[in-house]
């Protein structure tokens, strides 16, 4: 899977790098369909954001932020964000394929 790491007006350490890839390849174990993930650091003043761009086979890609005092605390928000979209678009489409014929809800 590829990860891309995009930052501006900012500098990123080999250590976020890491943390960023490790993150990224966590992230197939909750919709298989992931194909490459996208990072953008950014420093606004005190403001640290990371933003997500995941990228799915035949689906929509998922796009999510973490805003923090520092990269490694808005990289936990966005890492609970990601997770918490792709659990709940997996689970969506299970429950629908699962569904018997002829049964309307």
């Amino acid at each position: 899977m590829a990860t891309r790491i995009t930052a501006h007006r900012c500098e990123v350490s080999p250590a976020l790098r890491e943390r960023a890839e490790t993150l990224a390849a966590r992230w197939p174990r909750f919709d298989p369909a992931v194909m490459d993930v996208s990072f953008v650091f950014r420093n606004q003043g005190r403001s640290h954001t990371v933003e997500a761009i995941v990228s799915r086979r035949r689906r929509q890609a998922v796009v999510a932020h973490g805003e923090g005092p520092d990269f490694r605390v808005a990289m936990d928000q966005l890492d609970d964000h990601v997770k918490r979209i792709l659990k709940r678009d997996r689970s969506r489409r299970k429950d629908f394929r699962q569904m018997p014929s002829g049964v309307q809800s």
